[in-house]
């Protein structure tokens, strides 16, 4: 039986962009799941969200991690996500 294969996923920059900050303010990333691997927490962020094709396509995954990855600094700037260094020295 052939194999079948499914389009892959499309994604702008900026759909990327929205969707990693999406992952970056939910509960994923609360201190809760802060054991959890970077990469777990998203792939559950994207089940439970409803967002299978995406898991499923390792490029498009790929990007998104790399657009995740890329707006850490920034979260923490904003303070959407505490500093690492918050607590130390205390």
């Amino acid at each position: 039986m052939p194999a079948t294969s499914t389009p892959r996923l499309a994604l702008t920059q900026r759909q990327l962009d929205g969707m990693a900050w999406q992952f970056l303010r939910s509960e994923f990333t609360a201190d809760r799941y802060a054991q959890w691997p970077l990469d777990r927490r998203l792939d559950v962020f994207l089940l439970h969200c409803g967002y299978r094709r995406l898991h499923d396509d390792g490029s498009a995954y790929s990007a998104l991690l790399e657009r995740v990855m890329a707006n850490l600094p920034e979260a923490v700037r904003l303070g959407v996500l505490p500093s690492p260094n918050a607590g130390a020295g205390s």
